[in-house]
Protein backbone atom coordinates (compact mmCIF):
# COMPACT_ATOMS: atom_id res chain seq x y z
CA UNK A 1 0.00 0.00 0.00
CA UNK A 2 0.90 3.89 -0.91
CA UNK A 3 2.83 5.50 2.07
CA UNK A 4 1.11 8.87 3.10
CA UNK A 5 2.37 11.77 1.44
CA UNK A 6 3.00 15.36 2.94
CA UNK A 7 0.87 17.42 1.43
CA UNK A 8 0.75 21.56 0.70
CA UNK A 9 -2.30 23.70 -0.57
CA UNK A 10 -1.02 25.59 -3.57
CA UNK A 11 -3.19 26.93 -5.70
CA UNK A 12 -1.67 27.53 -8.86
CA UNK A 13 -1.55 31.95 -9.78
CA UNK A 14 -3.31 31.74 -13.01
CA UNK A 15 -6.28 29.61 -11.34
CA UNK A 16 -6.71 32.58 -9.04
CA UNK A 17 -6.56 34.60 -11.69
CA UNK A 18 -9.45 33.08 -13.85
CA UNK A 19 -11.31 32.71 -10.96
CA UNK A 20 -11.28 36.94 -10.56
CA UNK A 21 -11.97 37.44 -13.82
CA UNK A 22 -14.98 35.38 -14.10
CA UNK A 23 -15.99 36.81 -10.73
CA UNK A 24 -15.26 40.41 -12.50
CA UNK A 25 -17.19 39.26 -15.52
CA UNK A 26 -20.33 38.61 -13.95
CA UNK A 27 -23.78 39.77 -15.63
CA UNK A 28 -26.20 40.37 -12.14
CA UNK A 29 -29.83 39.07 -12.60
CA UNK A 30 -33.36 40.44 -11.94
CA UNK A 31 -34.52 39.37 -8.45
CA UNK A 32 -37.88 40.18 -7.04
CA UNK A 33 -38.93 43.37 -5.18
CA UNK A 34 -37.62 43.24 -1.39
CA UNK A 35 -36.34 39.56 -2.43
CA UNK A 36 -33.85 39.43 0.27
CA UNK A 37 -32.99 35.64 0.98
CA UNK A 38 -36.47 34.25 0.46
CA UNK A 39 -35.97 33.32 -3.35
CA UNK A 40 -32.48 32.11 -2.58
CA UNK A 41 -29.36 33.71 -2.43
CA UNK A 42 -29.39 37.69 -1.65
CA UNK A 43 -28.07 39.24 -5.32
CA UNK A 44 -27.36 42.60 -2.67
CA UNK A 45 -25.26 40.39 -0.30
CA UNK A 46 -23.50 38.47 -3.39
CA UNK A 47 -22.56 41.79 -4.91
CA UNK A 48 -20.76 43.13 -1.71
CA UNK A 49 -19.38 39.49 -1.28
CA UNK A 50 -17.99 39.44 -4.56
CA UNK A 51 -16.28 43.16 -4.29
CA UNK A 52 -14.53 41.65 -0.84
CA UNK A 53 -13.64 38.86 -2.91
CA UNK A 54 -11.97 40.50 -5.18
CA UNK A 55 -10.53 43.62 -3.71
CA UNK A 56 -9.73 42.46 -0.04
CA UNK A 57 -9.99 38.50 0.23
CA UNK A 58 -6.67 36.86 0.44
CA UNK A 59 -6.50 33.66 -0.48
CA UNK A 60 -2.57 33.42 0.36
CA UNK A 61 -3.04 34.63 3.69
CA UNK A 62 -5.62 31.40 4.51
CA UNK A 63 -3.49 29.14 2.16
CA UNK A 64 -1.17 30.12 4.58
CA UNK A 65 -2.80 29.37 7.57
CA UNK A 66 -4.56 26.73 6.41
CA UNK A 67 -0.74 24.77 5.38
CA UNK A 68 -0.28 25.44 9.14
CA UNK A 69 -1.58 21.81 9.80
CA UNK A 70 -0.25 19.06 8.97
CA UNK A 71 -2.00 17.50 5.80
CA UNK A 72 -1.18 14.40 3.62
CA UNK A 73 -2.30 12.63 0.31
CA UNK A 74 -2.75 8.48 0.64
CA UNK A 75 -4.38 6.52 -1.89
CA UNK A 76 -6.71 4.27 -0.24
CA UNK A 77 -8.81 1.58 -2.16
CA UNK A 78 -7.64 3.56 -5.32
CA UNK A 79 -8.58 7.21 -4.41
CA UNK A 80 -6.36 9.63 -3.53
CA UNK A 81 -7.65 10.89 -0.01
CA UNK A 82 -6.54 14.01 1.18
CA UNK A 83 -6.60 14.47 5.24
CA UNK A 84 -5.34 16.40 8.10
CA UNK A 85 -3.73 14.27 10.76
CA UNK A 86 -2.52 15.63 14.38
CA UNK A 87 -0.62 13.76 16.22
CA UNK A 88 -2.43 14.54 19.86
CA UNK A 89 -0.75 14.22 23.57
CA UNK A 90 -2.09 11.36 24.59
CA UNK A 91 -1.44 8.56 21.95
CA UNK A 92 -2.50 5.69 24.58
CA UNK A 93 -6.07 7.35 23.67
CA UNK A 94 -7.98 6.06 20.90
CA UNK A 95 -7.64 8.45 17.98
CA UNK A 96 -10.54 10.42 16.79
CA UNK A 97 -11.44 10.93 12.89
CA UNK A 98 -14.12 13.62 12.18
CA UNK A 99 -15.63 14.17 9.31
CA UNK A 100 -17.06 17.41 7.21
CA UNK A 101 -20.18 17.68 5.03
CA UNK A 102 -21.74 19.61 2.15
CA UNK A 103 -21.47 22.61 1.63
CA UNK A 104 -18.91 22.38 4.04
CA UNK A 105 -15.34 21.11 4.22
CA UNK A 106 -11.92 20.64 6.13
CA UNK A 107 -11.65 24.22 6.95
CA UNK A 108 -14.50 23.82 9.42
CA UNK A 109 -12.67 22.35 12.04
CA UNK A 110 -9.70 24.68 11.62
CA UNK A 111 -10.15 26.27 15.04
CA UNK A 112 -11.20 22.63 17.01
CA UNK A 113 -8.56 19.79 15.34
CA UNK A 114 -5.54 20.83 17.77
CA UNK A 115 -7.61 22.20 20.57
CA UNK A 116 -8.83 18.38 20.83
CA UNK A 117 -5.39 16.66 19.93
CA UNK A 118 -3.55 19.44 21.89
CA UNK A 119 -5.55 20.32 25.31
CA UNK A 120 -2.85 21.62 27.41
CA UNK A 121 -1.82 23.86 24.14
CA UNK A 122 -5.56 25.58 24.97
CA UNK A 123 -5.74 25.32 28.94
CA UNK A 124 -7.12 22.29 29.36
CA UNK A 125 -4.85 18.64 30.20
CA UNK A 126 -2.43 17.09 28.52
CA UNK A 127 -3.77 13.67 29.32
CA UNK A 128 -7.36 14.35 27.34
CA UNK A 129 -5.19 14.48 23.83
CA UNK A 130 -5.40 12.11 21.82
CA UNK A 131 -4.15 11.65 17.64
CA UNK A 132 -6.93 13.55 15.21
CA UNK A 133 -7.53 12.74 11.83
CA UNK A 134 -9.71 14.69 9.41
CA UNK A 135 -10.13 13.45 5.96
CA UNK A 136 -11.43 14.85 3.04
CA UNK A 137 -14.98 13.20 1.55
CA UNK A 138 -13.91 12.15 -1.84
CA UNK A 139 -14.97 13.95 -4.95
CA UNK A 140 -14.37 16.93 -2.07
CA UNK A 141 -11.12 19.63 -1.76
CA UNK A 142 -8.14 18.10 -2.56
CA UNK A 143 -9.15 14.71 -2.44
CA UNK A 144 -9.39 12.83 -5.86
CA UNK A 145 -12.71 11.37 -6.91
CA UNK A 146 -14.39 8.34 -7.18
CA UNK A 147 -15.04 6.88 -10.55
CA UNK A 148 -18.83 7.20 -10.06
CA UNK A 149 -20.83 8.31 -6.91
CA UNK A 150 -20.15 6.75 -3.86
CA UNK A 151 -22.44 6.97 -0.65
CA UNK A 152 -22.25 7.63 2.45
CA UNK A 153 -22.21 4.02 3.40
CA UNK A 154 -19.17 3.37 1.17
CA UNK A 155 -17.19 6.22 2.87
CA UNK A 156 -17.86 4.84 5.21
CA UNK A 157 -15.74 1.46 4.75
CA UNK A 158 -13.44 3.20 3.39
CA UNK A 159 -12.65 5.50 6.59
CA UNK A 160 -12.31 2.16 8.53
CA UNK A 161 -9.92 0.80 5.92
CA UNK A 162 -7.87 4.12 5.74
CA UNK A 163 -7.88 4.35 9.82
CA UNK A 164 -7.12 0.74 10.13
CA UNK A 165 -4.83 -0.50 6.99
CA UNK A 166 -3.36 3.03 5.88
CA UNK A 167 -2.76 4.46 9.34
CA UNK A 168 -2.35 1.46 11.52
CA UNK A 169 -5.03 2.32 14.22
CA UNK A 170 -6.71 -0.68 15.74
CA UNK A 171 -9.48 1.37 17.05
CA UNK A 172 -10.61 4.70 16.90
CA UNK A 173 -14.12 6.72 17.80
CA UNK A 174 -15.74 8.59 14.86
CA UNK A 175 -17.21 12.46 14.84
CA UNK A 176 -18.57 14.23 12.24
CA UNK A 177 -22.24 16.50 11.08
CA UNK A 178 -23.98 17.07 7.88
CA UNK A 179 -22.53 13.84 6.12
CA UNK A 180 -20.18 13.22 8.42
CA UNK A 181 -22.70 12.08 11.14
CA UNK A 182 -24.43 10.10 8.30
CA UNK A 183 -20.87 8.28 7.54
CA UNK A 184 -20.16 8.13 11.40
CA UNK A 185 -23.22 6.22 11.62
CA UNK A 186 -22.47 3.87 9.34
CA UNK A 187 -19.28 3.48 10.77
CA UNK A 188 -20.37 2.63 14.08
CA UNK A 189 -23.00 0.41 12.40
CA UNK A 190 -20.92 -1.56 10.23
CA UNK A 191 -17.38 -1.53 11.62
CA UNK A 192 -17.57 -1.44 15.40
CA UNK A 193 -15.17 -3.10 17.45
CA UNK A 194 -17.24 -6.33 17.96
CA UNK A 195 -18.03 -6.59 14.44
CA UNK A 196 -14.29 -6.85 13.54
CA UNK A 197 -14.10 -2.92 12.70
CA UNK A 198 -12.57 -0.59 14.58
CA UNK A 199 -14.75 2.11 15.76
CA UNK A 200 -15.53 2.23 19.37
CA UNK A 201 -17.59 5.21 19.54
CA UNK A 202 -19.67 7.96 17.85
CA UNK A 203 -20.61 11.46 18.45
CA UNK A 204 -22.38 13.49 15.99
CA UNK A 205 -24.44 16.83 15.67
CA UNK A 206 -27.15 16.07 13.46
CA UNK A 207 -29.22 13.40 12.81
CA UNK A 208 -27.58 10.97 10.38
CA UNK A 209 -28.48 7.14 9.49
CA UNK A 210 -31.99 6.28 11.43
CA UNK A 211 -34.12 3.63 12.55
CA UNK A 212 -38.11 3.50 12.51
CA UNK A 213 -38.81 6.87 12.60
CA UNK A 214 -43.08 6.14 13.03
CA UNK A 215 -44.28 8.96 15.04
CA UNK A 216 -46.11 8.14 18.70
CA UNK A 217 -46.44 11.54 20.40
CA UNK A 218 -47.36 14.87 19.98
CA UNK A 219 -43.94 15.82 19.81
CA UNK A 220 -42.79 13.36 17.09
CA UNK A 221 -45.62 14.33 15.32
CA UNK A 222 -44.76 17.93 15.32
CA UNK A 223 -40.91 16.91 14.85
CA UNK A 224 -42.27 15.29 11.50
CA UNK A 225 -44.69 18.06 10.59
CA UNK A 226 -41.67 20.24 10.22
CA UNK A 227 -39.80 18.09 8.70
CA UNK A 228 -42.56 17.86 5.63
CA UNK A 229 -42.31 21.56 5.85
CA UNK A 230 -38.22 21.27 5.11
CA UNK A 231 -38.88 19.11 2.74
CA UNK A 232 -40.76 21.12 0.71
CA UNK A 233 -39.05 24.62 1.03
CA UNK A 234 -35.53 23.66 1.91
CA UNK A 235 -34.60 20.26 -0.02
CA UNK A 236 -35.23 21.03 -3.64
CA UNK A 237 -30.75 20.64 -3.68
CA UNK A 238 -30.68 17.50 -2.39
CA UNK A 239 -33.35 16.34 -5.27
CA UNK A 240 -31.05 17.97 -7.97
CA UNK A 241 -28.05 16.99 -6.53
CA UNK A 242 -29.30 13.35 -5.58
CA UNK A 243 -30.74 12.62 -9.30
CA UNK A 244 -29.19 15.38 -11.90
CA UNK A 245 -25.82 16.49 -10.32
CA UNK A 246 -24.38 16.71 -14.01
CA UNK A 247 -27.28 18.86 -15.15
CA UNK A 248 -26.35 21.28 -12.38
CA UNK A 249 -22.68 20.77 -12.70
CA UNK A 250 -22.51 21.89 -16.00
CA UNK A 251 -24.66 25.44 -15.00
CA UNK A 252 -22.36 25.42 -12.32
CA UNK A 253 -18.36 24.74 -13.81
CA UNK A 254 -18.07 28.05 -15.52
CA UNK A 255 -19.56 30.15 -12.65
CA UNK A 256 -17.66 31.11 -9.69
CA UNK A 257 -20.55 33.26 -8.66
CA UNK A 258 -22.81 30.65 -9.06
CA UNK A 259 -20.67 28.18 -6.71
CA UNK A 260 -20.93 31.38 -4.49
CA UNK A 261 -24.82 31.81 -4.28
CA UNK A 262 -25.48 28.27 -4.34
CA UNK A 263 -23.22 27.54 -1.31
CA UNK A 264 -23.55 30.57 0.46
CA UNK A 265 -27.35 30.50 0.14
CA UNK A 266 -26.68 27.61 2.78
CA UNK A 267 -24.86 28.81 5.20
CA UNK A 268 -27.28 31.83 5.53
CA UNK A 269 -30.32 29.01 5.48
CA UNK A 270 -28.55 26.21 7.85
CA UNK A 271 -26.33 28.52 9.58
CA UNK A 272 -27.67 30.20 13.58
CA UNK A 273 -28.32 33.02 11.29
CA UNK A 274 -29.67 36.34 13.60
CA UNK A 275 -31.91 39.09 11.98
CA UNK A 276 -31.49 37.93 8.52
CA UNK A 277 -27.62 38.98 9.10
CA UNK A 278 -25.45 36.02 7.64
CA UNK A 279 -22.62 37.49 9.17
CA UNK A 280 -23.90 37.62 12.56
CA UNK A 281 -22.89 33.95 12.20
CA UNK A 282 -19.69 33.96 9.80
CA UNK A 283 -17.71 36.69 8.10
CA UNK A 284 -16.60 36.88 4.87
CA UNK A 285 -13.72 35.17 5.04
CA UNK A 286 -14.99 31.83 6.60
CA UNK A 287 -17.36 31.88 3.60
CA UNK A 288 -14.70 32.73 1.04
CA UNK A 289 -12.23 30.03 2.54
CA UNK A 290 -14.78 27.20 2.48
CA UNK A 291 -16.03 28.47 -1.01
CA UNK A 292 -12.15 28.45 -2.30
CA UNK A 293 -12.11 24.86 -1.84
CA UNK A 294 -14.32 24.22 -4.20
CA UNK A 295 -13.79 26.68 -6.44
CA UNK A 296 -10.37 26.36 -6.88
CA UNK A 297 -9.95 22.88 -6.83
CA UNK A 298 -12.88 22.49 -9.51
CA UNK A 299 -14.53 19.74 -7.08
CA UNK A 300 -17.71 21.07 -7.02
CA UNK A 301 -19.61 18.94 -9.37
CA UNK A 302 -17.92 15.83 -7.67
CA UNK A 303 -18.62 17.10 -4.22
CA UNK A 304 -22.62 16.73 -5.47
CA UNK A 305 -21.93 12.95 -6.38
CA UNK A 306 -22.04 11.53 -2.71
CA UNK A 307 -26.05 12.49 -3.03
CA UNK A 308 -26.50 10.16 -6.24
CA UNK A 309 -24.90 7.91 -4.13
CA UNK A 310 -27.09 7.76 -0.69
CA UNK A 311 -29.97 7.00 -3.08
CA UNK A 312 -27.99 4.10 -5.13
CA UNK A 313 -26.90 2.61 -1.81
CA UNK A 314 -30.87 2.77 -0.75
CA UNK A 315 -30.78 5.80 1.90
CA UNK A 316 -29.84 6.05 5.53
CA UNK A 317 -32.51 3.53 6.96
CA UNK A 318 -30.94 1.02 8.89
CA UNK A 319 -32.03 -2.44 8.11
CA UNK A 320 -35.63 -3.11 10.27
CA UNK A 321 -35.33 -3.53 13.67
CA UNK A 322 -31.68 -3.05 13.73
CA UNK A 323 -29.62 -0.01 15.42
CA UNK A 324 -26.07 1.16 16.42
CA UNK A 325 -25.36 0.05 19.60
CA UNK A 326 -22.01 1.74 20.26
CA UNK A 327 -21.66 4.41 22.31
CA UNK A 328 -23.48 7.84 21.15
CA UNK A 329 -22.57 11.16 21.61
CA UNK A 330 -25.62 14.02 21.03
CA UNK A 331 -24.92 17.54 20.33
CA UNK A 332 -28.08 19.01 19.58
CA UNK A 333 -27.33 23.12 18.98
CA UNK A 334 -30.47 25.04 18.47
CA UNK A 335 -29.84 27.38 15.55
CA UNK A 336 -29.95 23.59 13.73
CA UNK A 337 -33.36 24.42 12.07
CA UNK A 338 -33.00 22.71 8.74
CA UNK A 339 -31.99 19.73 10.08
CA UNK A 340 -33.07 19.24 14.20
CA UNK A 341 -32.79 16.22 15.90
CA UNK A 342 -36.23 14.96 16.78
CA UNK A 343 -37.70 13.91 20.19
CA UNK A 344 -35.14 11.51 22.36
CA UNK A 345 -37.17 8.61 21.58
CA UNK A 346 -37.48 8.61 17.74
CA UNK A 347 -33.54 9.40 17.67
CA UNK A 348 -32.99 6.11 20.25
CA UNK A 349 -35.24 4.02 17.49
CA UNK A 350 -31.58 4.10 15.29
CA UNK A 351 -29.13 4.65 18.45
CA UNK A 352 -29.54 2.31 21.13
CA UNK A 353 -26.68 3.49 23.20
CA UNK A 354 -26.65 7.14 23.81
CA UNK A 355 -24.75 7.79 26.65
CA UNK A 356 -24.56 12.06 26.26
CA UNK A 357 -27.24 14.37 24.93
CA UNK A 358 -26.41 18.14 24.92
CA UNK A 359 -28.61 20.56 24.09
CA UNK A 360 -26.93 23.96 22.96
CA UNK A 361 -28.66 27.56 22.87
CA UNK A 362 -26.54 28.66 20.11
CA UNK A 363 -25.07 27.21 16.76
CA UNK A 364 -26.09 25.95 13.88
CA UNK A 365 -25.63 23.22 10.77
CA UNK A 366 -21.78 24.07 10.80
CA UNK A 367 -20.93 24.06 14.53
CA UNK A 368 -17.09 23.27 14.97
CA UNK A 369 -17.30 26.56 12.69
CA UNK A 370 -20.30 28.49 14.37
CA UNK A 371 -19.62 27.73 18.32
CA UNK A 372 -16.01 26.26 18.86
CA UNK A 373 -15.89 26.45 22.42
CA UNK A 374 -19.14 24.85 22.87
CA UNK A 375 -18.21 22.60 20.32
CA UNK A 376 -15.30 21.83 21.38
CA UNK A 377 -16.39 20.92 25.27
CA UNK A 378 -19.13 18.35 24.03
CA UNK A 379 -16.78 16.70 22.53
CA UNK A 380 -14.42 16.34 24.70
CA UNK A 381 -16.81 15.43 27.19
CA UNK A 382 -17.94 12.79 25.51
CA UNK A 383 -14.42 12.01 24.93
CA UNK A 384 -14.03 11.08 28.47
CA UNK A 385 -16.41 8.63 29.00
CA UNK A 386 -15.65 7.07 25.94
CA UNK A 387 -14.16 3.28 25.67
CA UNK A 388 -10.23 2.80 25.04
CA UNK A 389 -10.27 -0.26 23.40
Amino acid sequence: MQSPTPFKIAVPQAKLETIAAKVRAFEWIDEPVDAGWAYGANQNYMKELCTYWLNDYDWRHWEEKLNELPQFIAQVNGIDIHYVHIKGSNPDNPPLLITHGWPGSFFEFFGVLDRIANPANHGGEETDGRDVVAPTIPGFGFSGHPKKPMGPRAVAALWNAFMRDTLGYDSYIAQGGDWGSIISGWIGFDHAKDKQGGCLAIHINMMGVRGDMEPKTDEDHAWMQHMAGVQLLETAYLQIQGTKPMSLAFAMQDSPVGQAAWIVEKCHSWGDVRNDDIESTFTKDQLLTNLMLYVATDRFNTATWIYRGMFEEGGVNLPPGERVMVPTGIASFAGETTYPFPPRSMVEAGFGNIVQWTDHEKGGHFAALEQPDAFVADVMAFLKQAPTD
